[in-house]
């Protein structure tokens, strides 16, 4: 069975269950307030790299936070595993690799862009049909 910070995991709710057990295990930290304004807004997933055999949970942080923020939850986040002195992730009570990537930019997809944008080109075409209608 799979466990992440001490408690009983299914891969789906591997990132719930982080994020819950890392605001559990920091009701002592001093700053805490700031961590836990900065997870509300964080969409936090969780990636099994079969290959690698690493697993990864992922921070995407809206690019309002500054880097001091990105390093302030990096620092919090270390403090908070350290001081569990558990795995923080494991199968069958054998600790397992794993990674933070703590992240504040948003990809830009080029594709949504377009979709947003071809109403746009139709509205042009469409006026100007309109237009040579009305001058014969």
């Amino acid at each position: 069975m799979w466990k992440v910070l001490g408690v009983e995991a299914v891969i789906p709710r591997m990132a719930n269950l982080f994020e819950e057990r890392l605001i559990e295990l920091s009701k002592r930290k001093k700053q805490r307030q700031r961590f836990l304004d900065i997870v509300a807004d964080v969409d936090l997933s969780y990636v099994f790299d079969p290959m690698r055999e690493i697993s990864v949970f992922r921070f995407d942080l809206p690019s309002k936070y500054s880097p001091e923020d990105l390093e302030f939850l990096k620092e919090f986040v270390q403090r908070v595993l350290k001081a569990a002195k558990m795995p923080v992730i494991e199968y069958e009570g054998v600790p397992q690799r794993y990674a933070i990537v703590l992240n504040a930019e948003k990809e830009e997809d080029d594709y949504e862009f377009r979709r947003k944008h071809r109403s746009d080109i139709f509205k042009v075409m469409e006026s100007a049909a309109e237009k040579k209608k009305e001058e014969s």
